[in-house]
């Protein structure tokens, strides 16, 4: 018997859990769009879009599950197997310029919310105009990736995001709405088309199209060498844990938006006012509370985005996805760039600008998801295989039903 027969061997029925990169997804996603569509659906609807939110995470587990199963079978980023796989076919490049741009617009809209929030959070705390800190926060997001030190600071910054999480859903658990209405939120699907746009909105900024490439990329160097069954059986484990507990803060979010505004009548009109929901946990700072934890929220997405989006570009036109590269740099910092003009221009209505960055992302996620299933679709060897079944064909529906709703709200506009 090999070793690696005898390691495939002592891997079998050994599932530990692990931690893999399912909090770096669940962090990458946890950002102002979050926090901001979440407050504005709770303030709006009250508890009436919890199904959205529930909606949003099955798919984010599903999808993201075949997404880090790819990186662990393979060994590759999801780009490069989208490449590989569409290597003999005559779409190959017509396909890969069509993910490229799907994901430069859906990150370069997610960069201009990063931004946005970010710049609104610190602005709040220690006050001077939003434009002055975006360029500094631009400037300082451009250097950390040029010179490749961001890995210390973004620690520090999921840290902050993990202390604002926990005071929205301590707050929840003190103000939680009667049961009746939650249990009504999560399992009864109602909207009006003036709610199509939260809807879509609270898809893409939980099943945000870029952390398809993070997640297999970092899912391939977490489990190198490893037995792939019982990574892939980890890889779940991490993946479904992180992505519920990234649920439960946005619904959190949602519920502390409708007991503090919609319940009691109070018009939501900016970001700033998000802070008033945290007042039965914080009381007054919850205000210094808000601004810091928003302003990291915002920052780390702001480093992530464009990161991931250089691993996606890189992979589908067979370029080094090394960070320390130049291609890699340029793509990642040009992401930067067109993210803070776009914030610059239109960054002066906040909360509509990250609302809109979010569902950017919902009409443009399956463009990129169709190609995730054509790679797991059309794997041959054996342990590819493995990524179909049920979870395949949930997938399926999942990006079905998310091109519907999108296809309805263009239909919208038009009529």
């Amino acid at each position: 018997m090999s070793a690696s027969d005898s390691r495939n061997r002592r891997g079998t029925g050994n599932h530990r859990f692990r931690v893999g990169p399912g909090l770096l997804i669940t962090a990458a996603f946890i950002g102002p769009g979050t926090v901001v569509t979440a407050s504005k659906a709770g303030a709006e609807r009250g508890c009436d879009l919890l199904w959205a939110i529930l909606f949003a995470c099955l798919g984010t587990i599903v999808l993201q599950s075949l997404a880090a199963r790819i990186g662990i079978v393979s060994g590759k980023g999801l780009g490069e197997a989208i490449r590989e796989t569409l290597a003999e076919s005559r779409v190959l490049t017509p396909a890969v310029m069509l993910v490229i741009a799907a994901i430069g617009v859906g990150n370069a809209a997610y960069q201009t919310g990063n931004l946005t929030g970010a710049a609104t959070g610190i602005c709040a705390g220690v006050g001077g105009t939003p434009e002055l800190w975006l360029m500094m926060i631009v400037a300082c997001t451009g250097a950390m990736i040029l010179v490749g030190r961001y890995r210390a600071l973004h620690r520090v910054l999921v840290g902050l995001v993990a202390l604002l999480s926990i005071a929205f859903l301590s707050t929840a658990l003190f103000s939680l709405p009667a049961a009746s209405r939650i249990v009504s939120g999560l399992a009864v699907p109602r909207f009006n088309l003036d709610d199509l746009y939260l809807v879509l909105a609270l898809v893409g900024t939980t099943i945000v199209p870029y952390n398809l490439f993070l997640h297999a990329s970092s899912a391939a160097s977490t489990w190198k060498g490893e037995p792939t069954s019982e990574s892939i059986v980890q890889s779940d484990y991490d993946t479904t844990l992180s992505v519920c507990l990234g649920g439960l803060i946005t619904a959190s979010i949602l519920v502390t938006a409708s007991t503090a505004f919609f319940d009691t009548g109070t018009a939501w009109t900016s970001i700033d006012e998000i802070s008033r929901q945290l007042e039965p946990t914080l009381g007054r700072a919850s205000s210094v509370m808000f601004a810091i934890g928003l302003f990291a929220a915002g920052l780390t997405s702001s480093i992530t985005a464009p990161l991931a989006t250089a691993y996606a570009v890189c992979g589908c036109l067979g370029w080094s996805a090394d960070p320390s590269g130049r291609g890699f740099r340029a793509i990642a910092l040009s992401v930067v760039a067109i993210g803070g003009a776009t914030a610059f221009v239109f960054g002066k209505s906040p909360a509509a600008t990250i609302v809109f960055a979010q569902l950017a992302n919902g009409l443009l996620l399956p463009i990129v998801a169709v190609f995730l299933l054509v790679v797991v679709t059309r794997s041959g060897n054996t342990e590819t295989e493995r990524l179909g079944g049920l979870r395949l064909q949930l997938a399926r529906v999942v990006v079905a039903v998310v091109a519907l709703l999108g296809l309805w709200r263009i239909l919208t506009l038009w009529v």
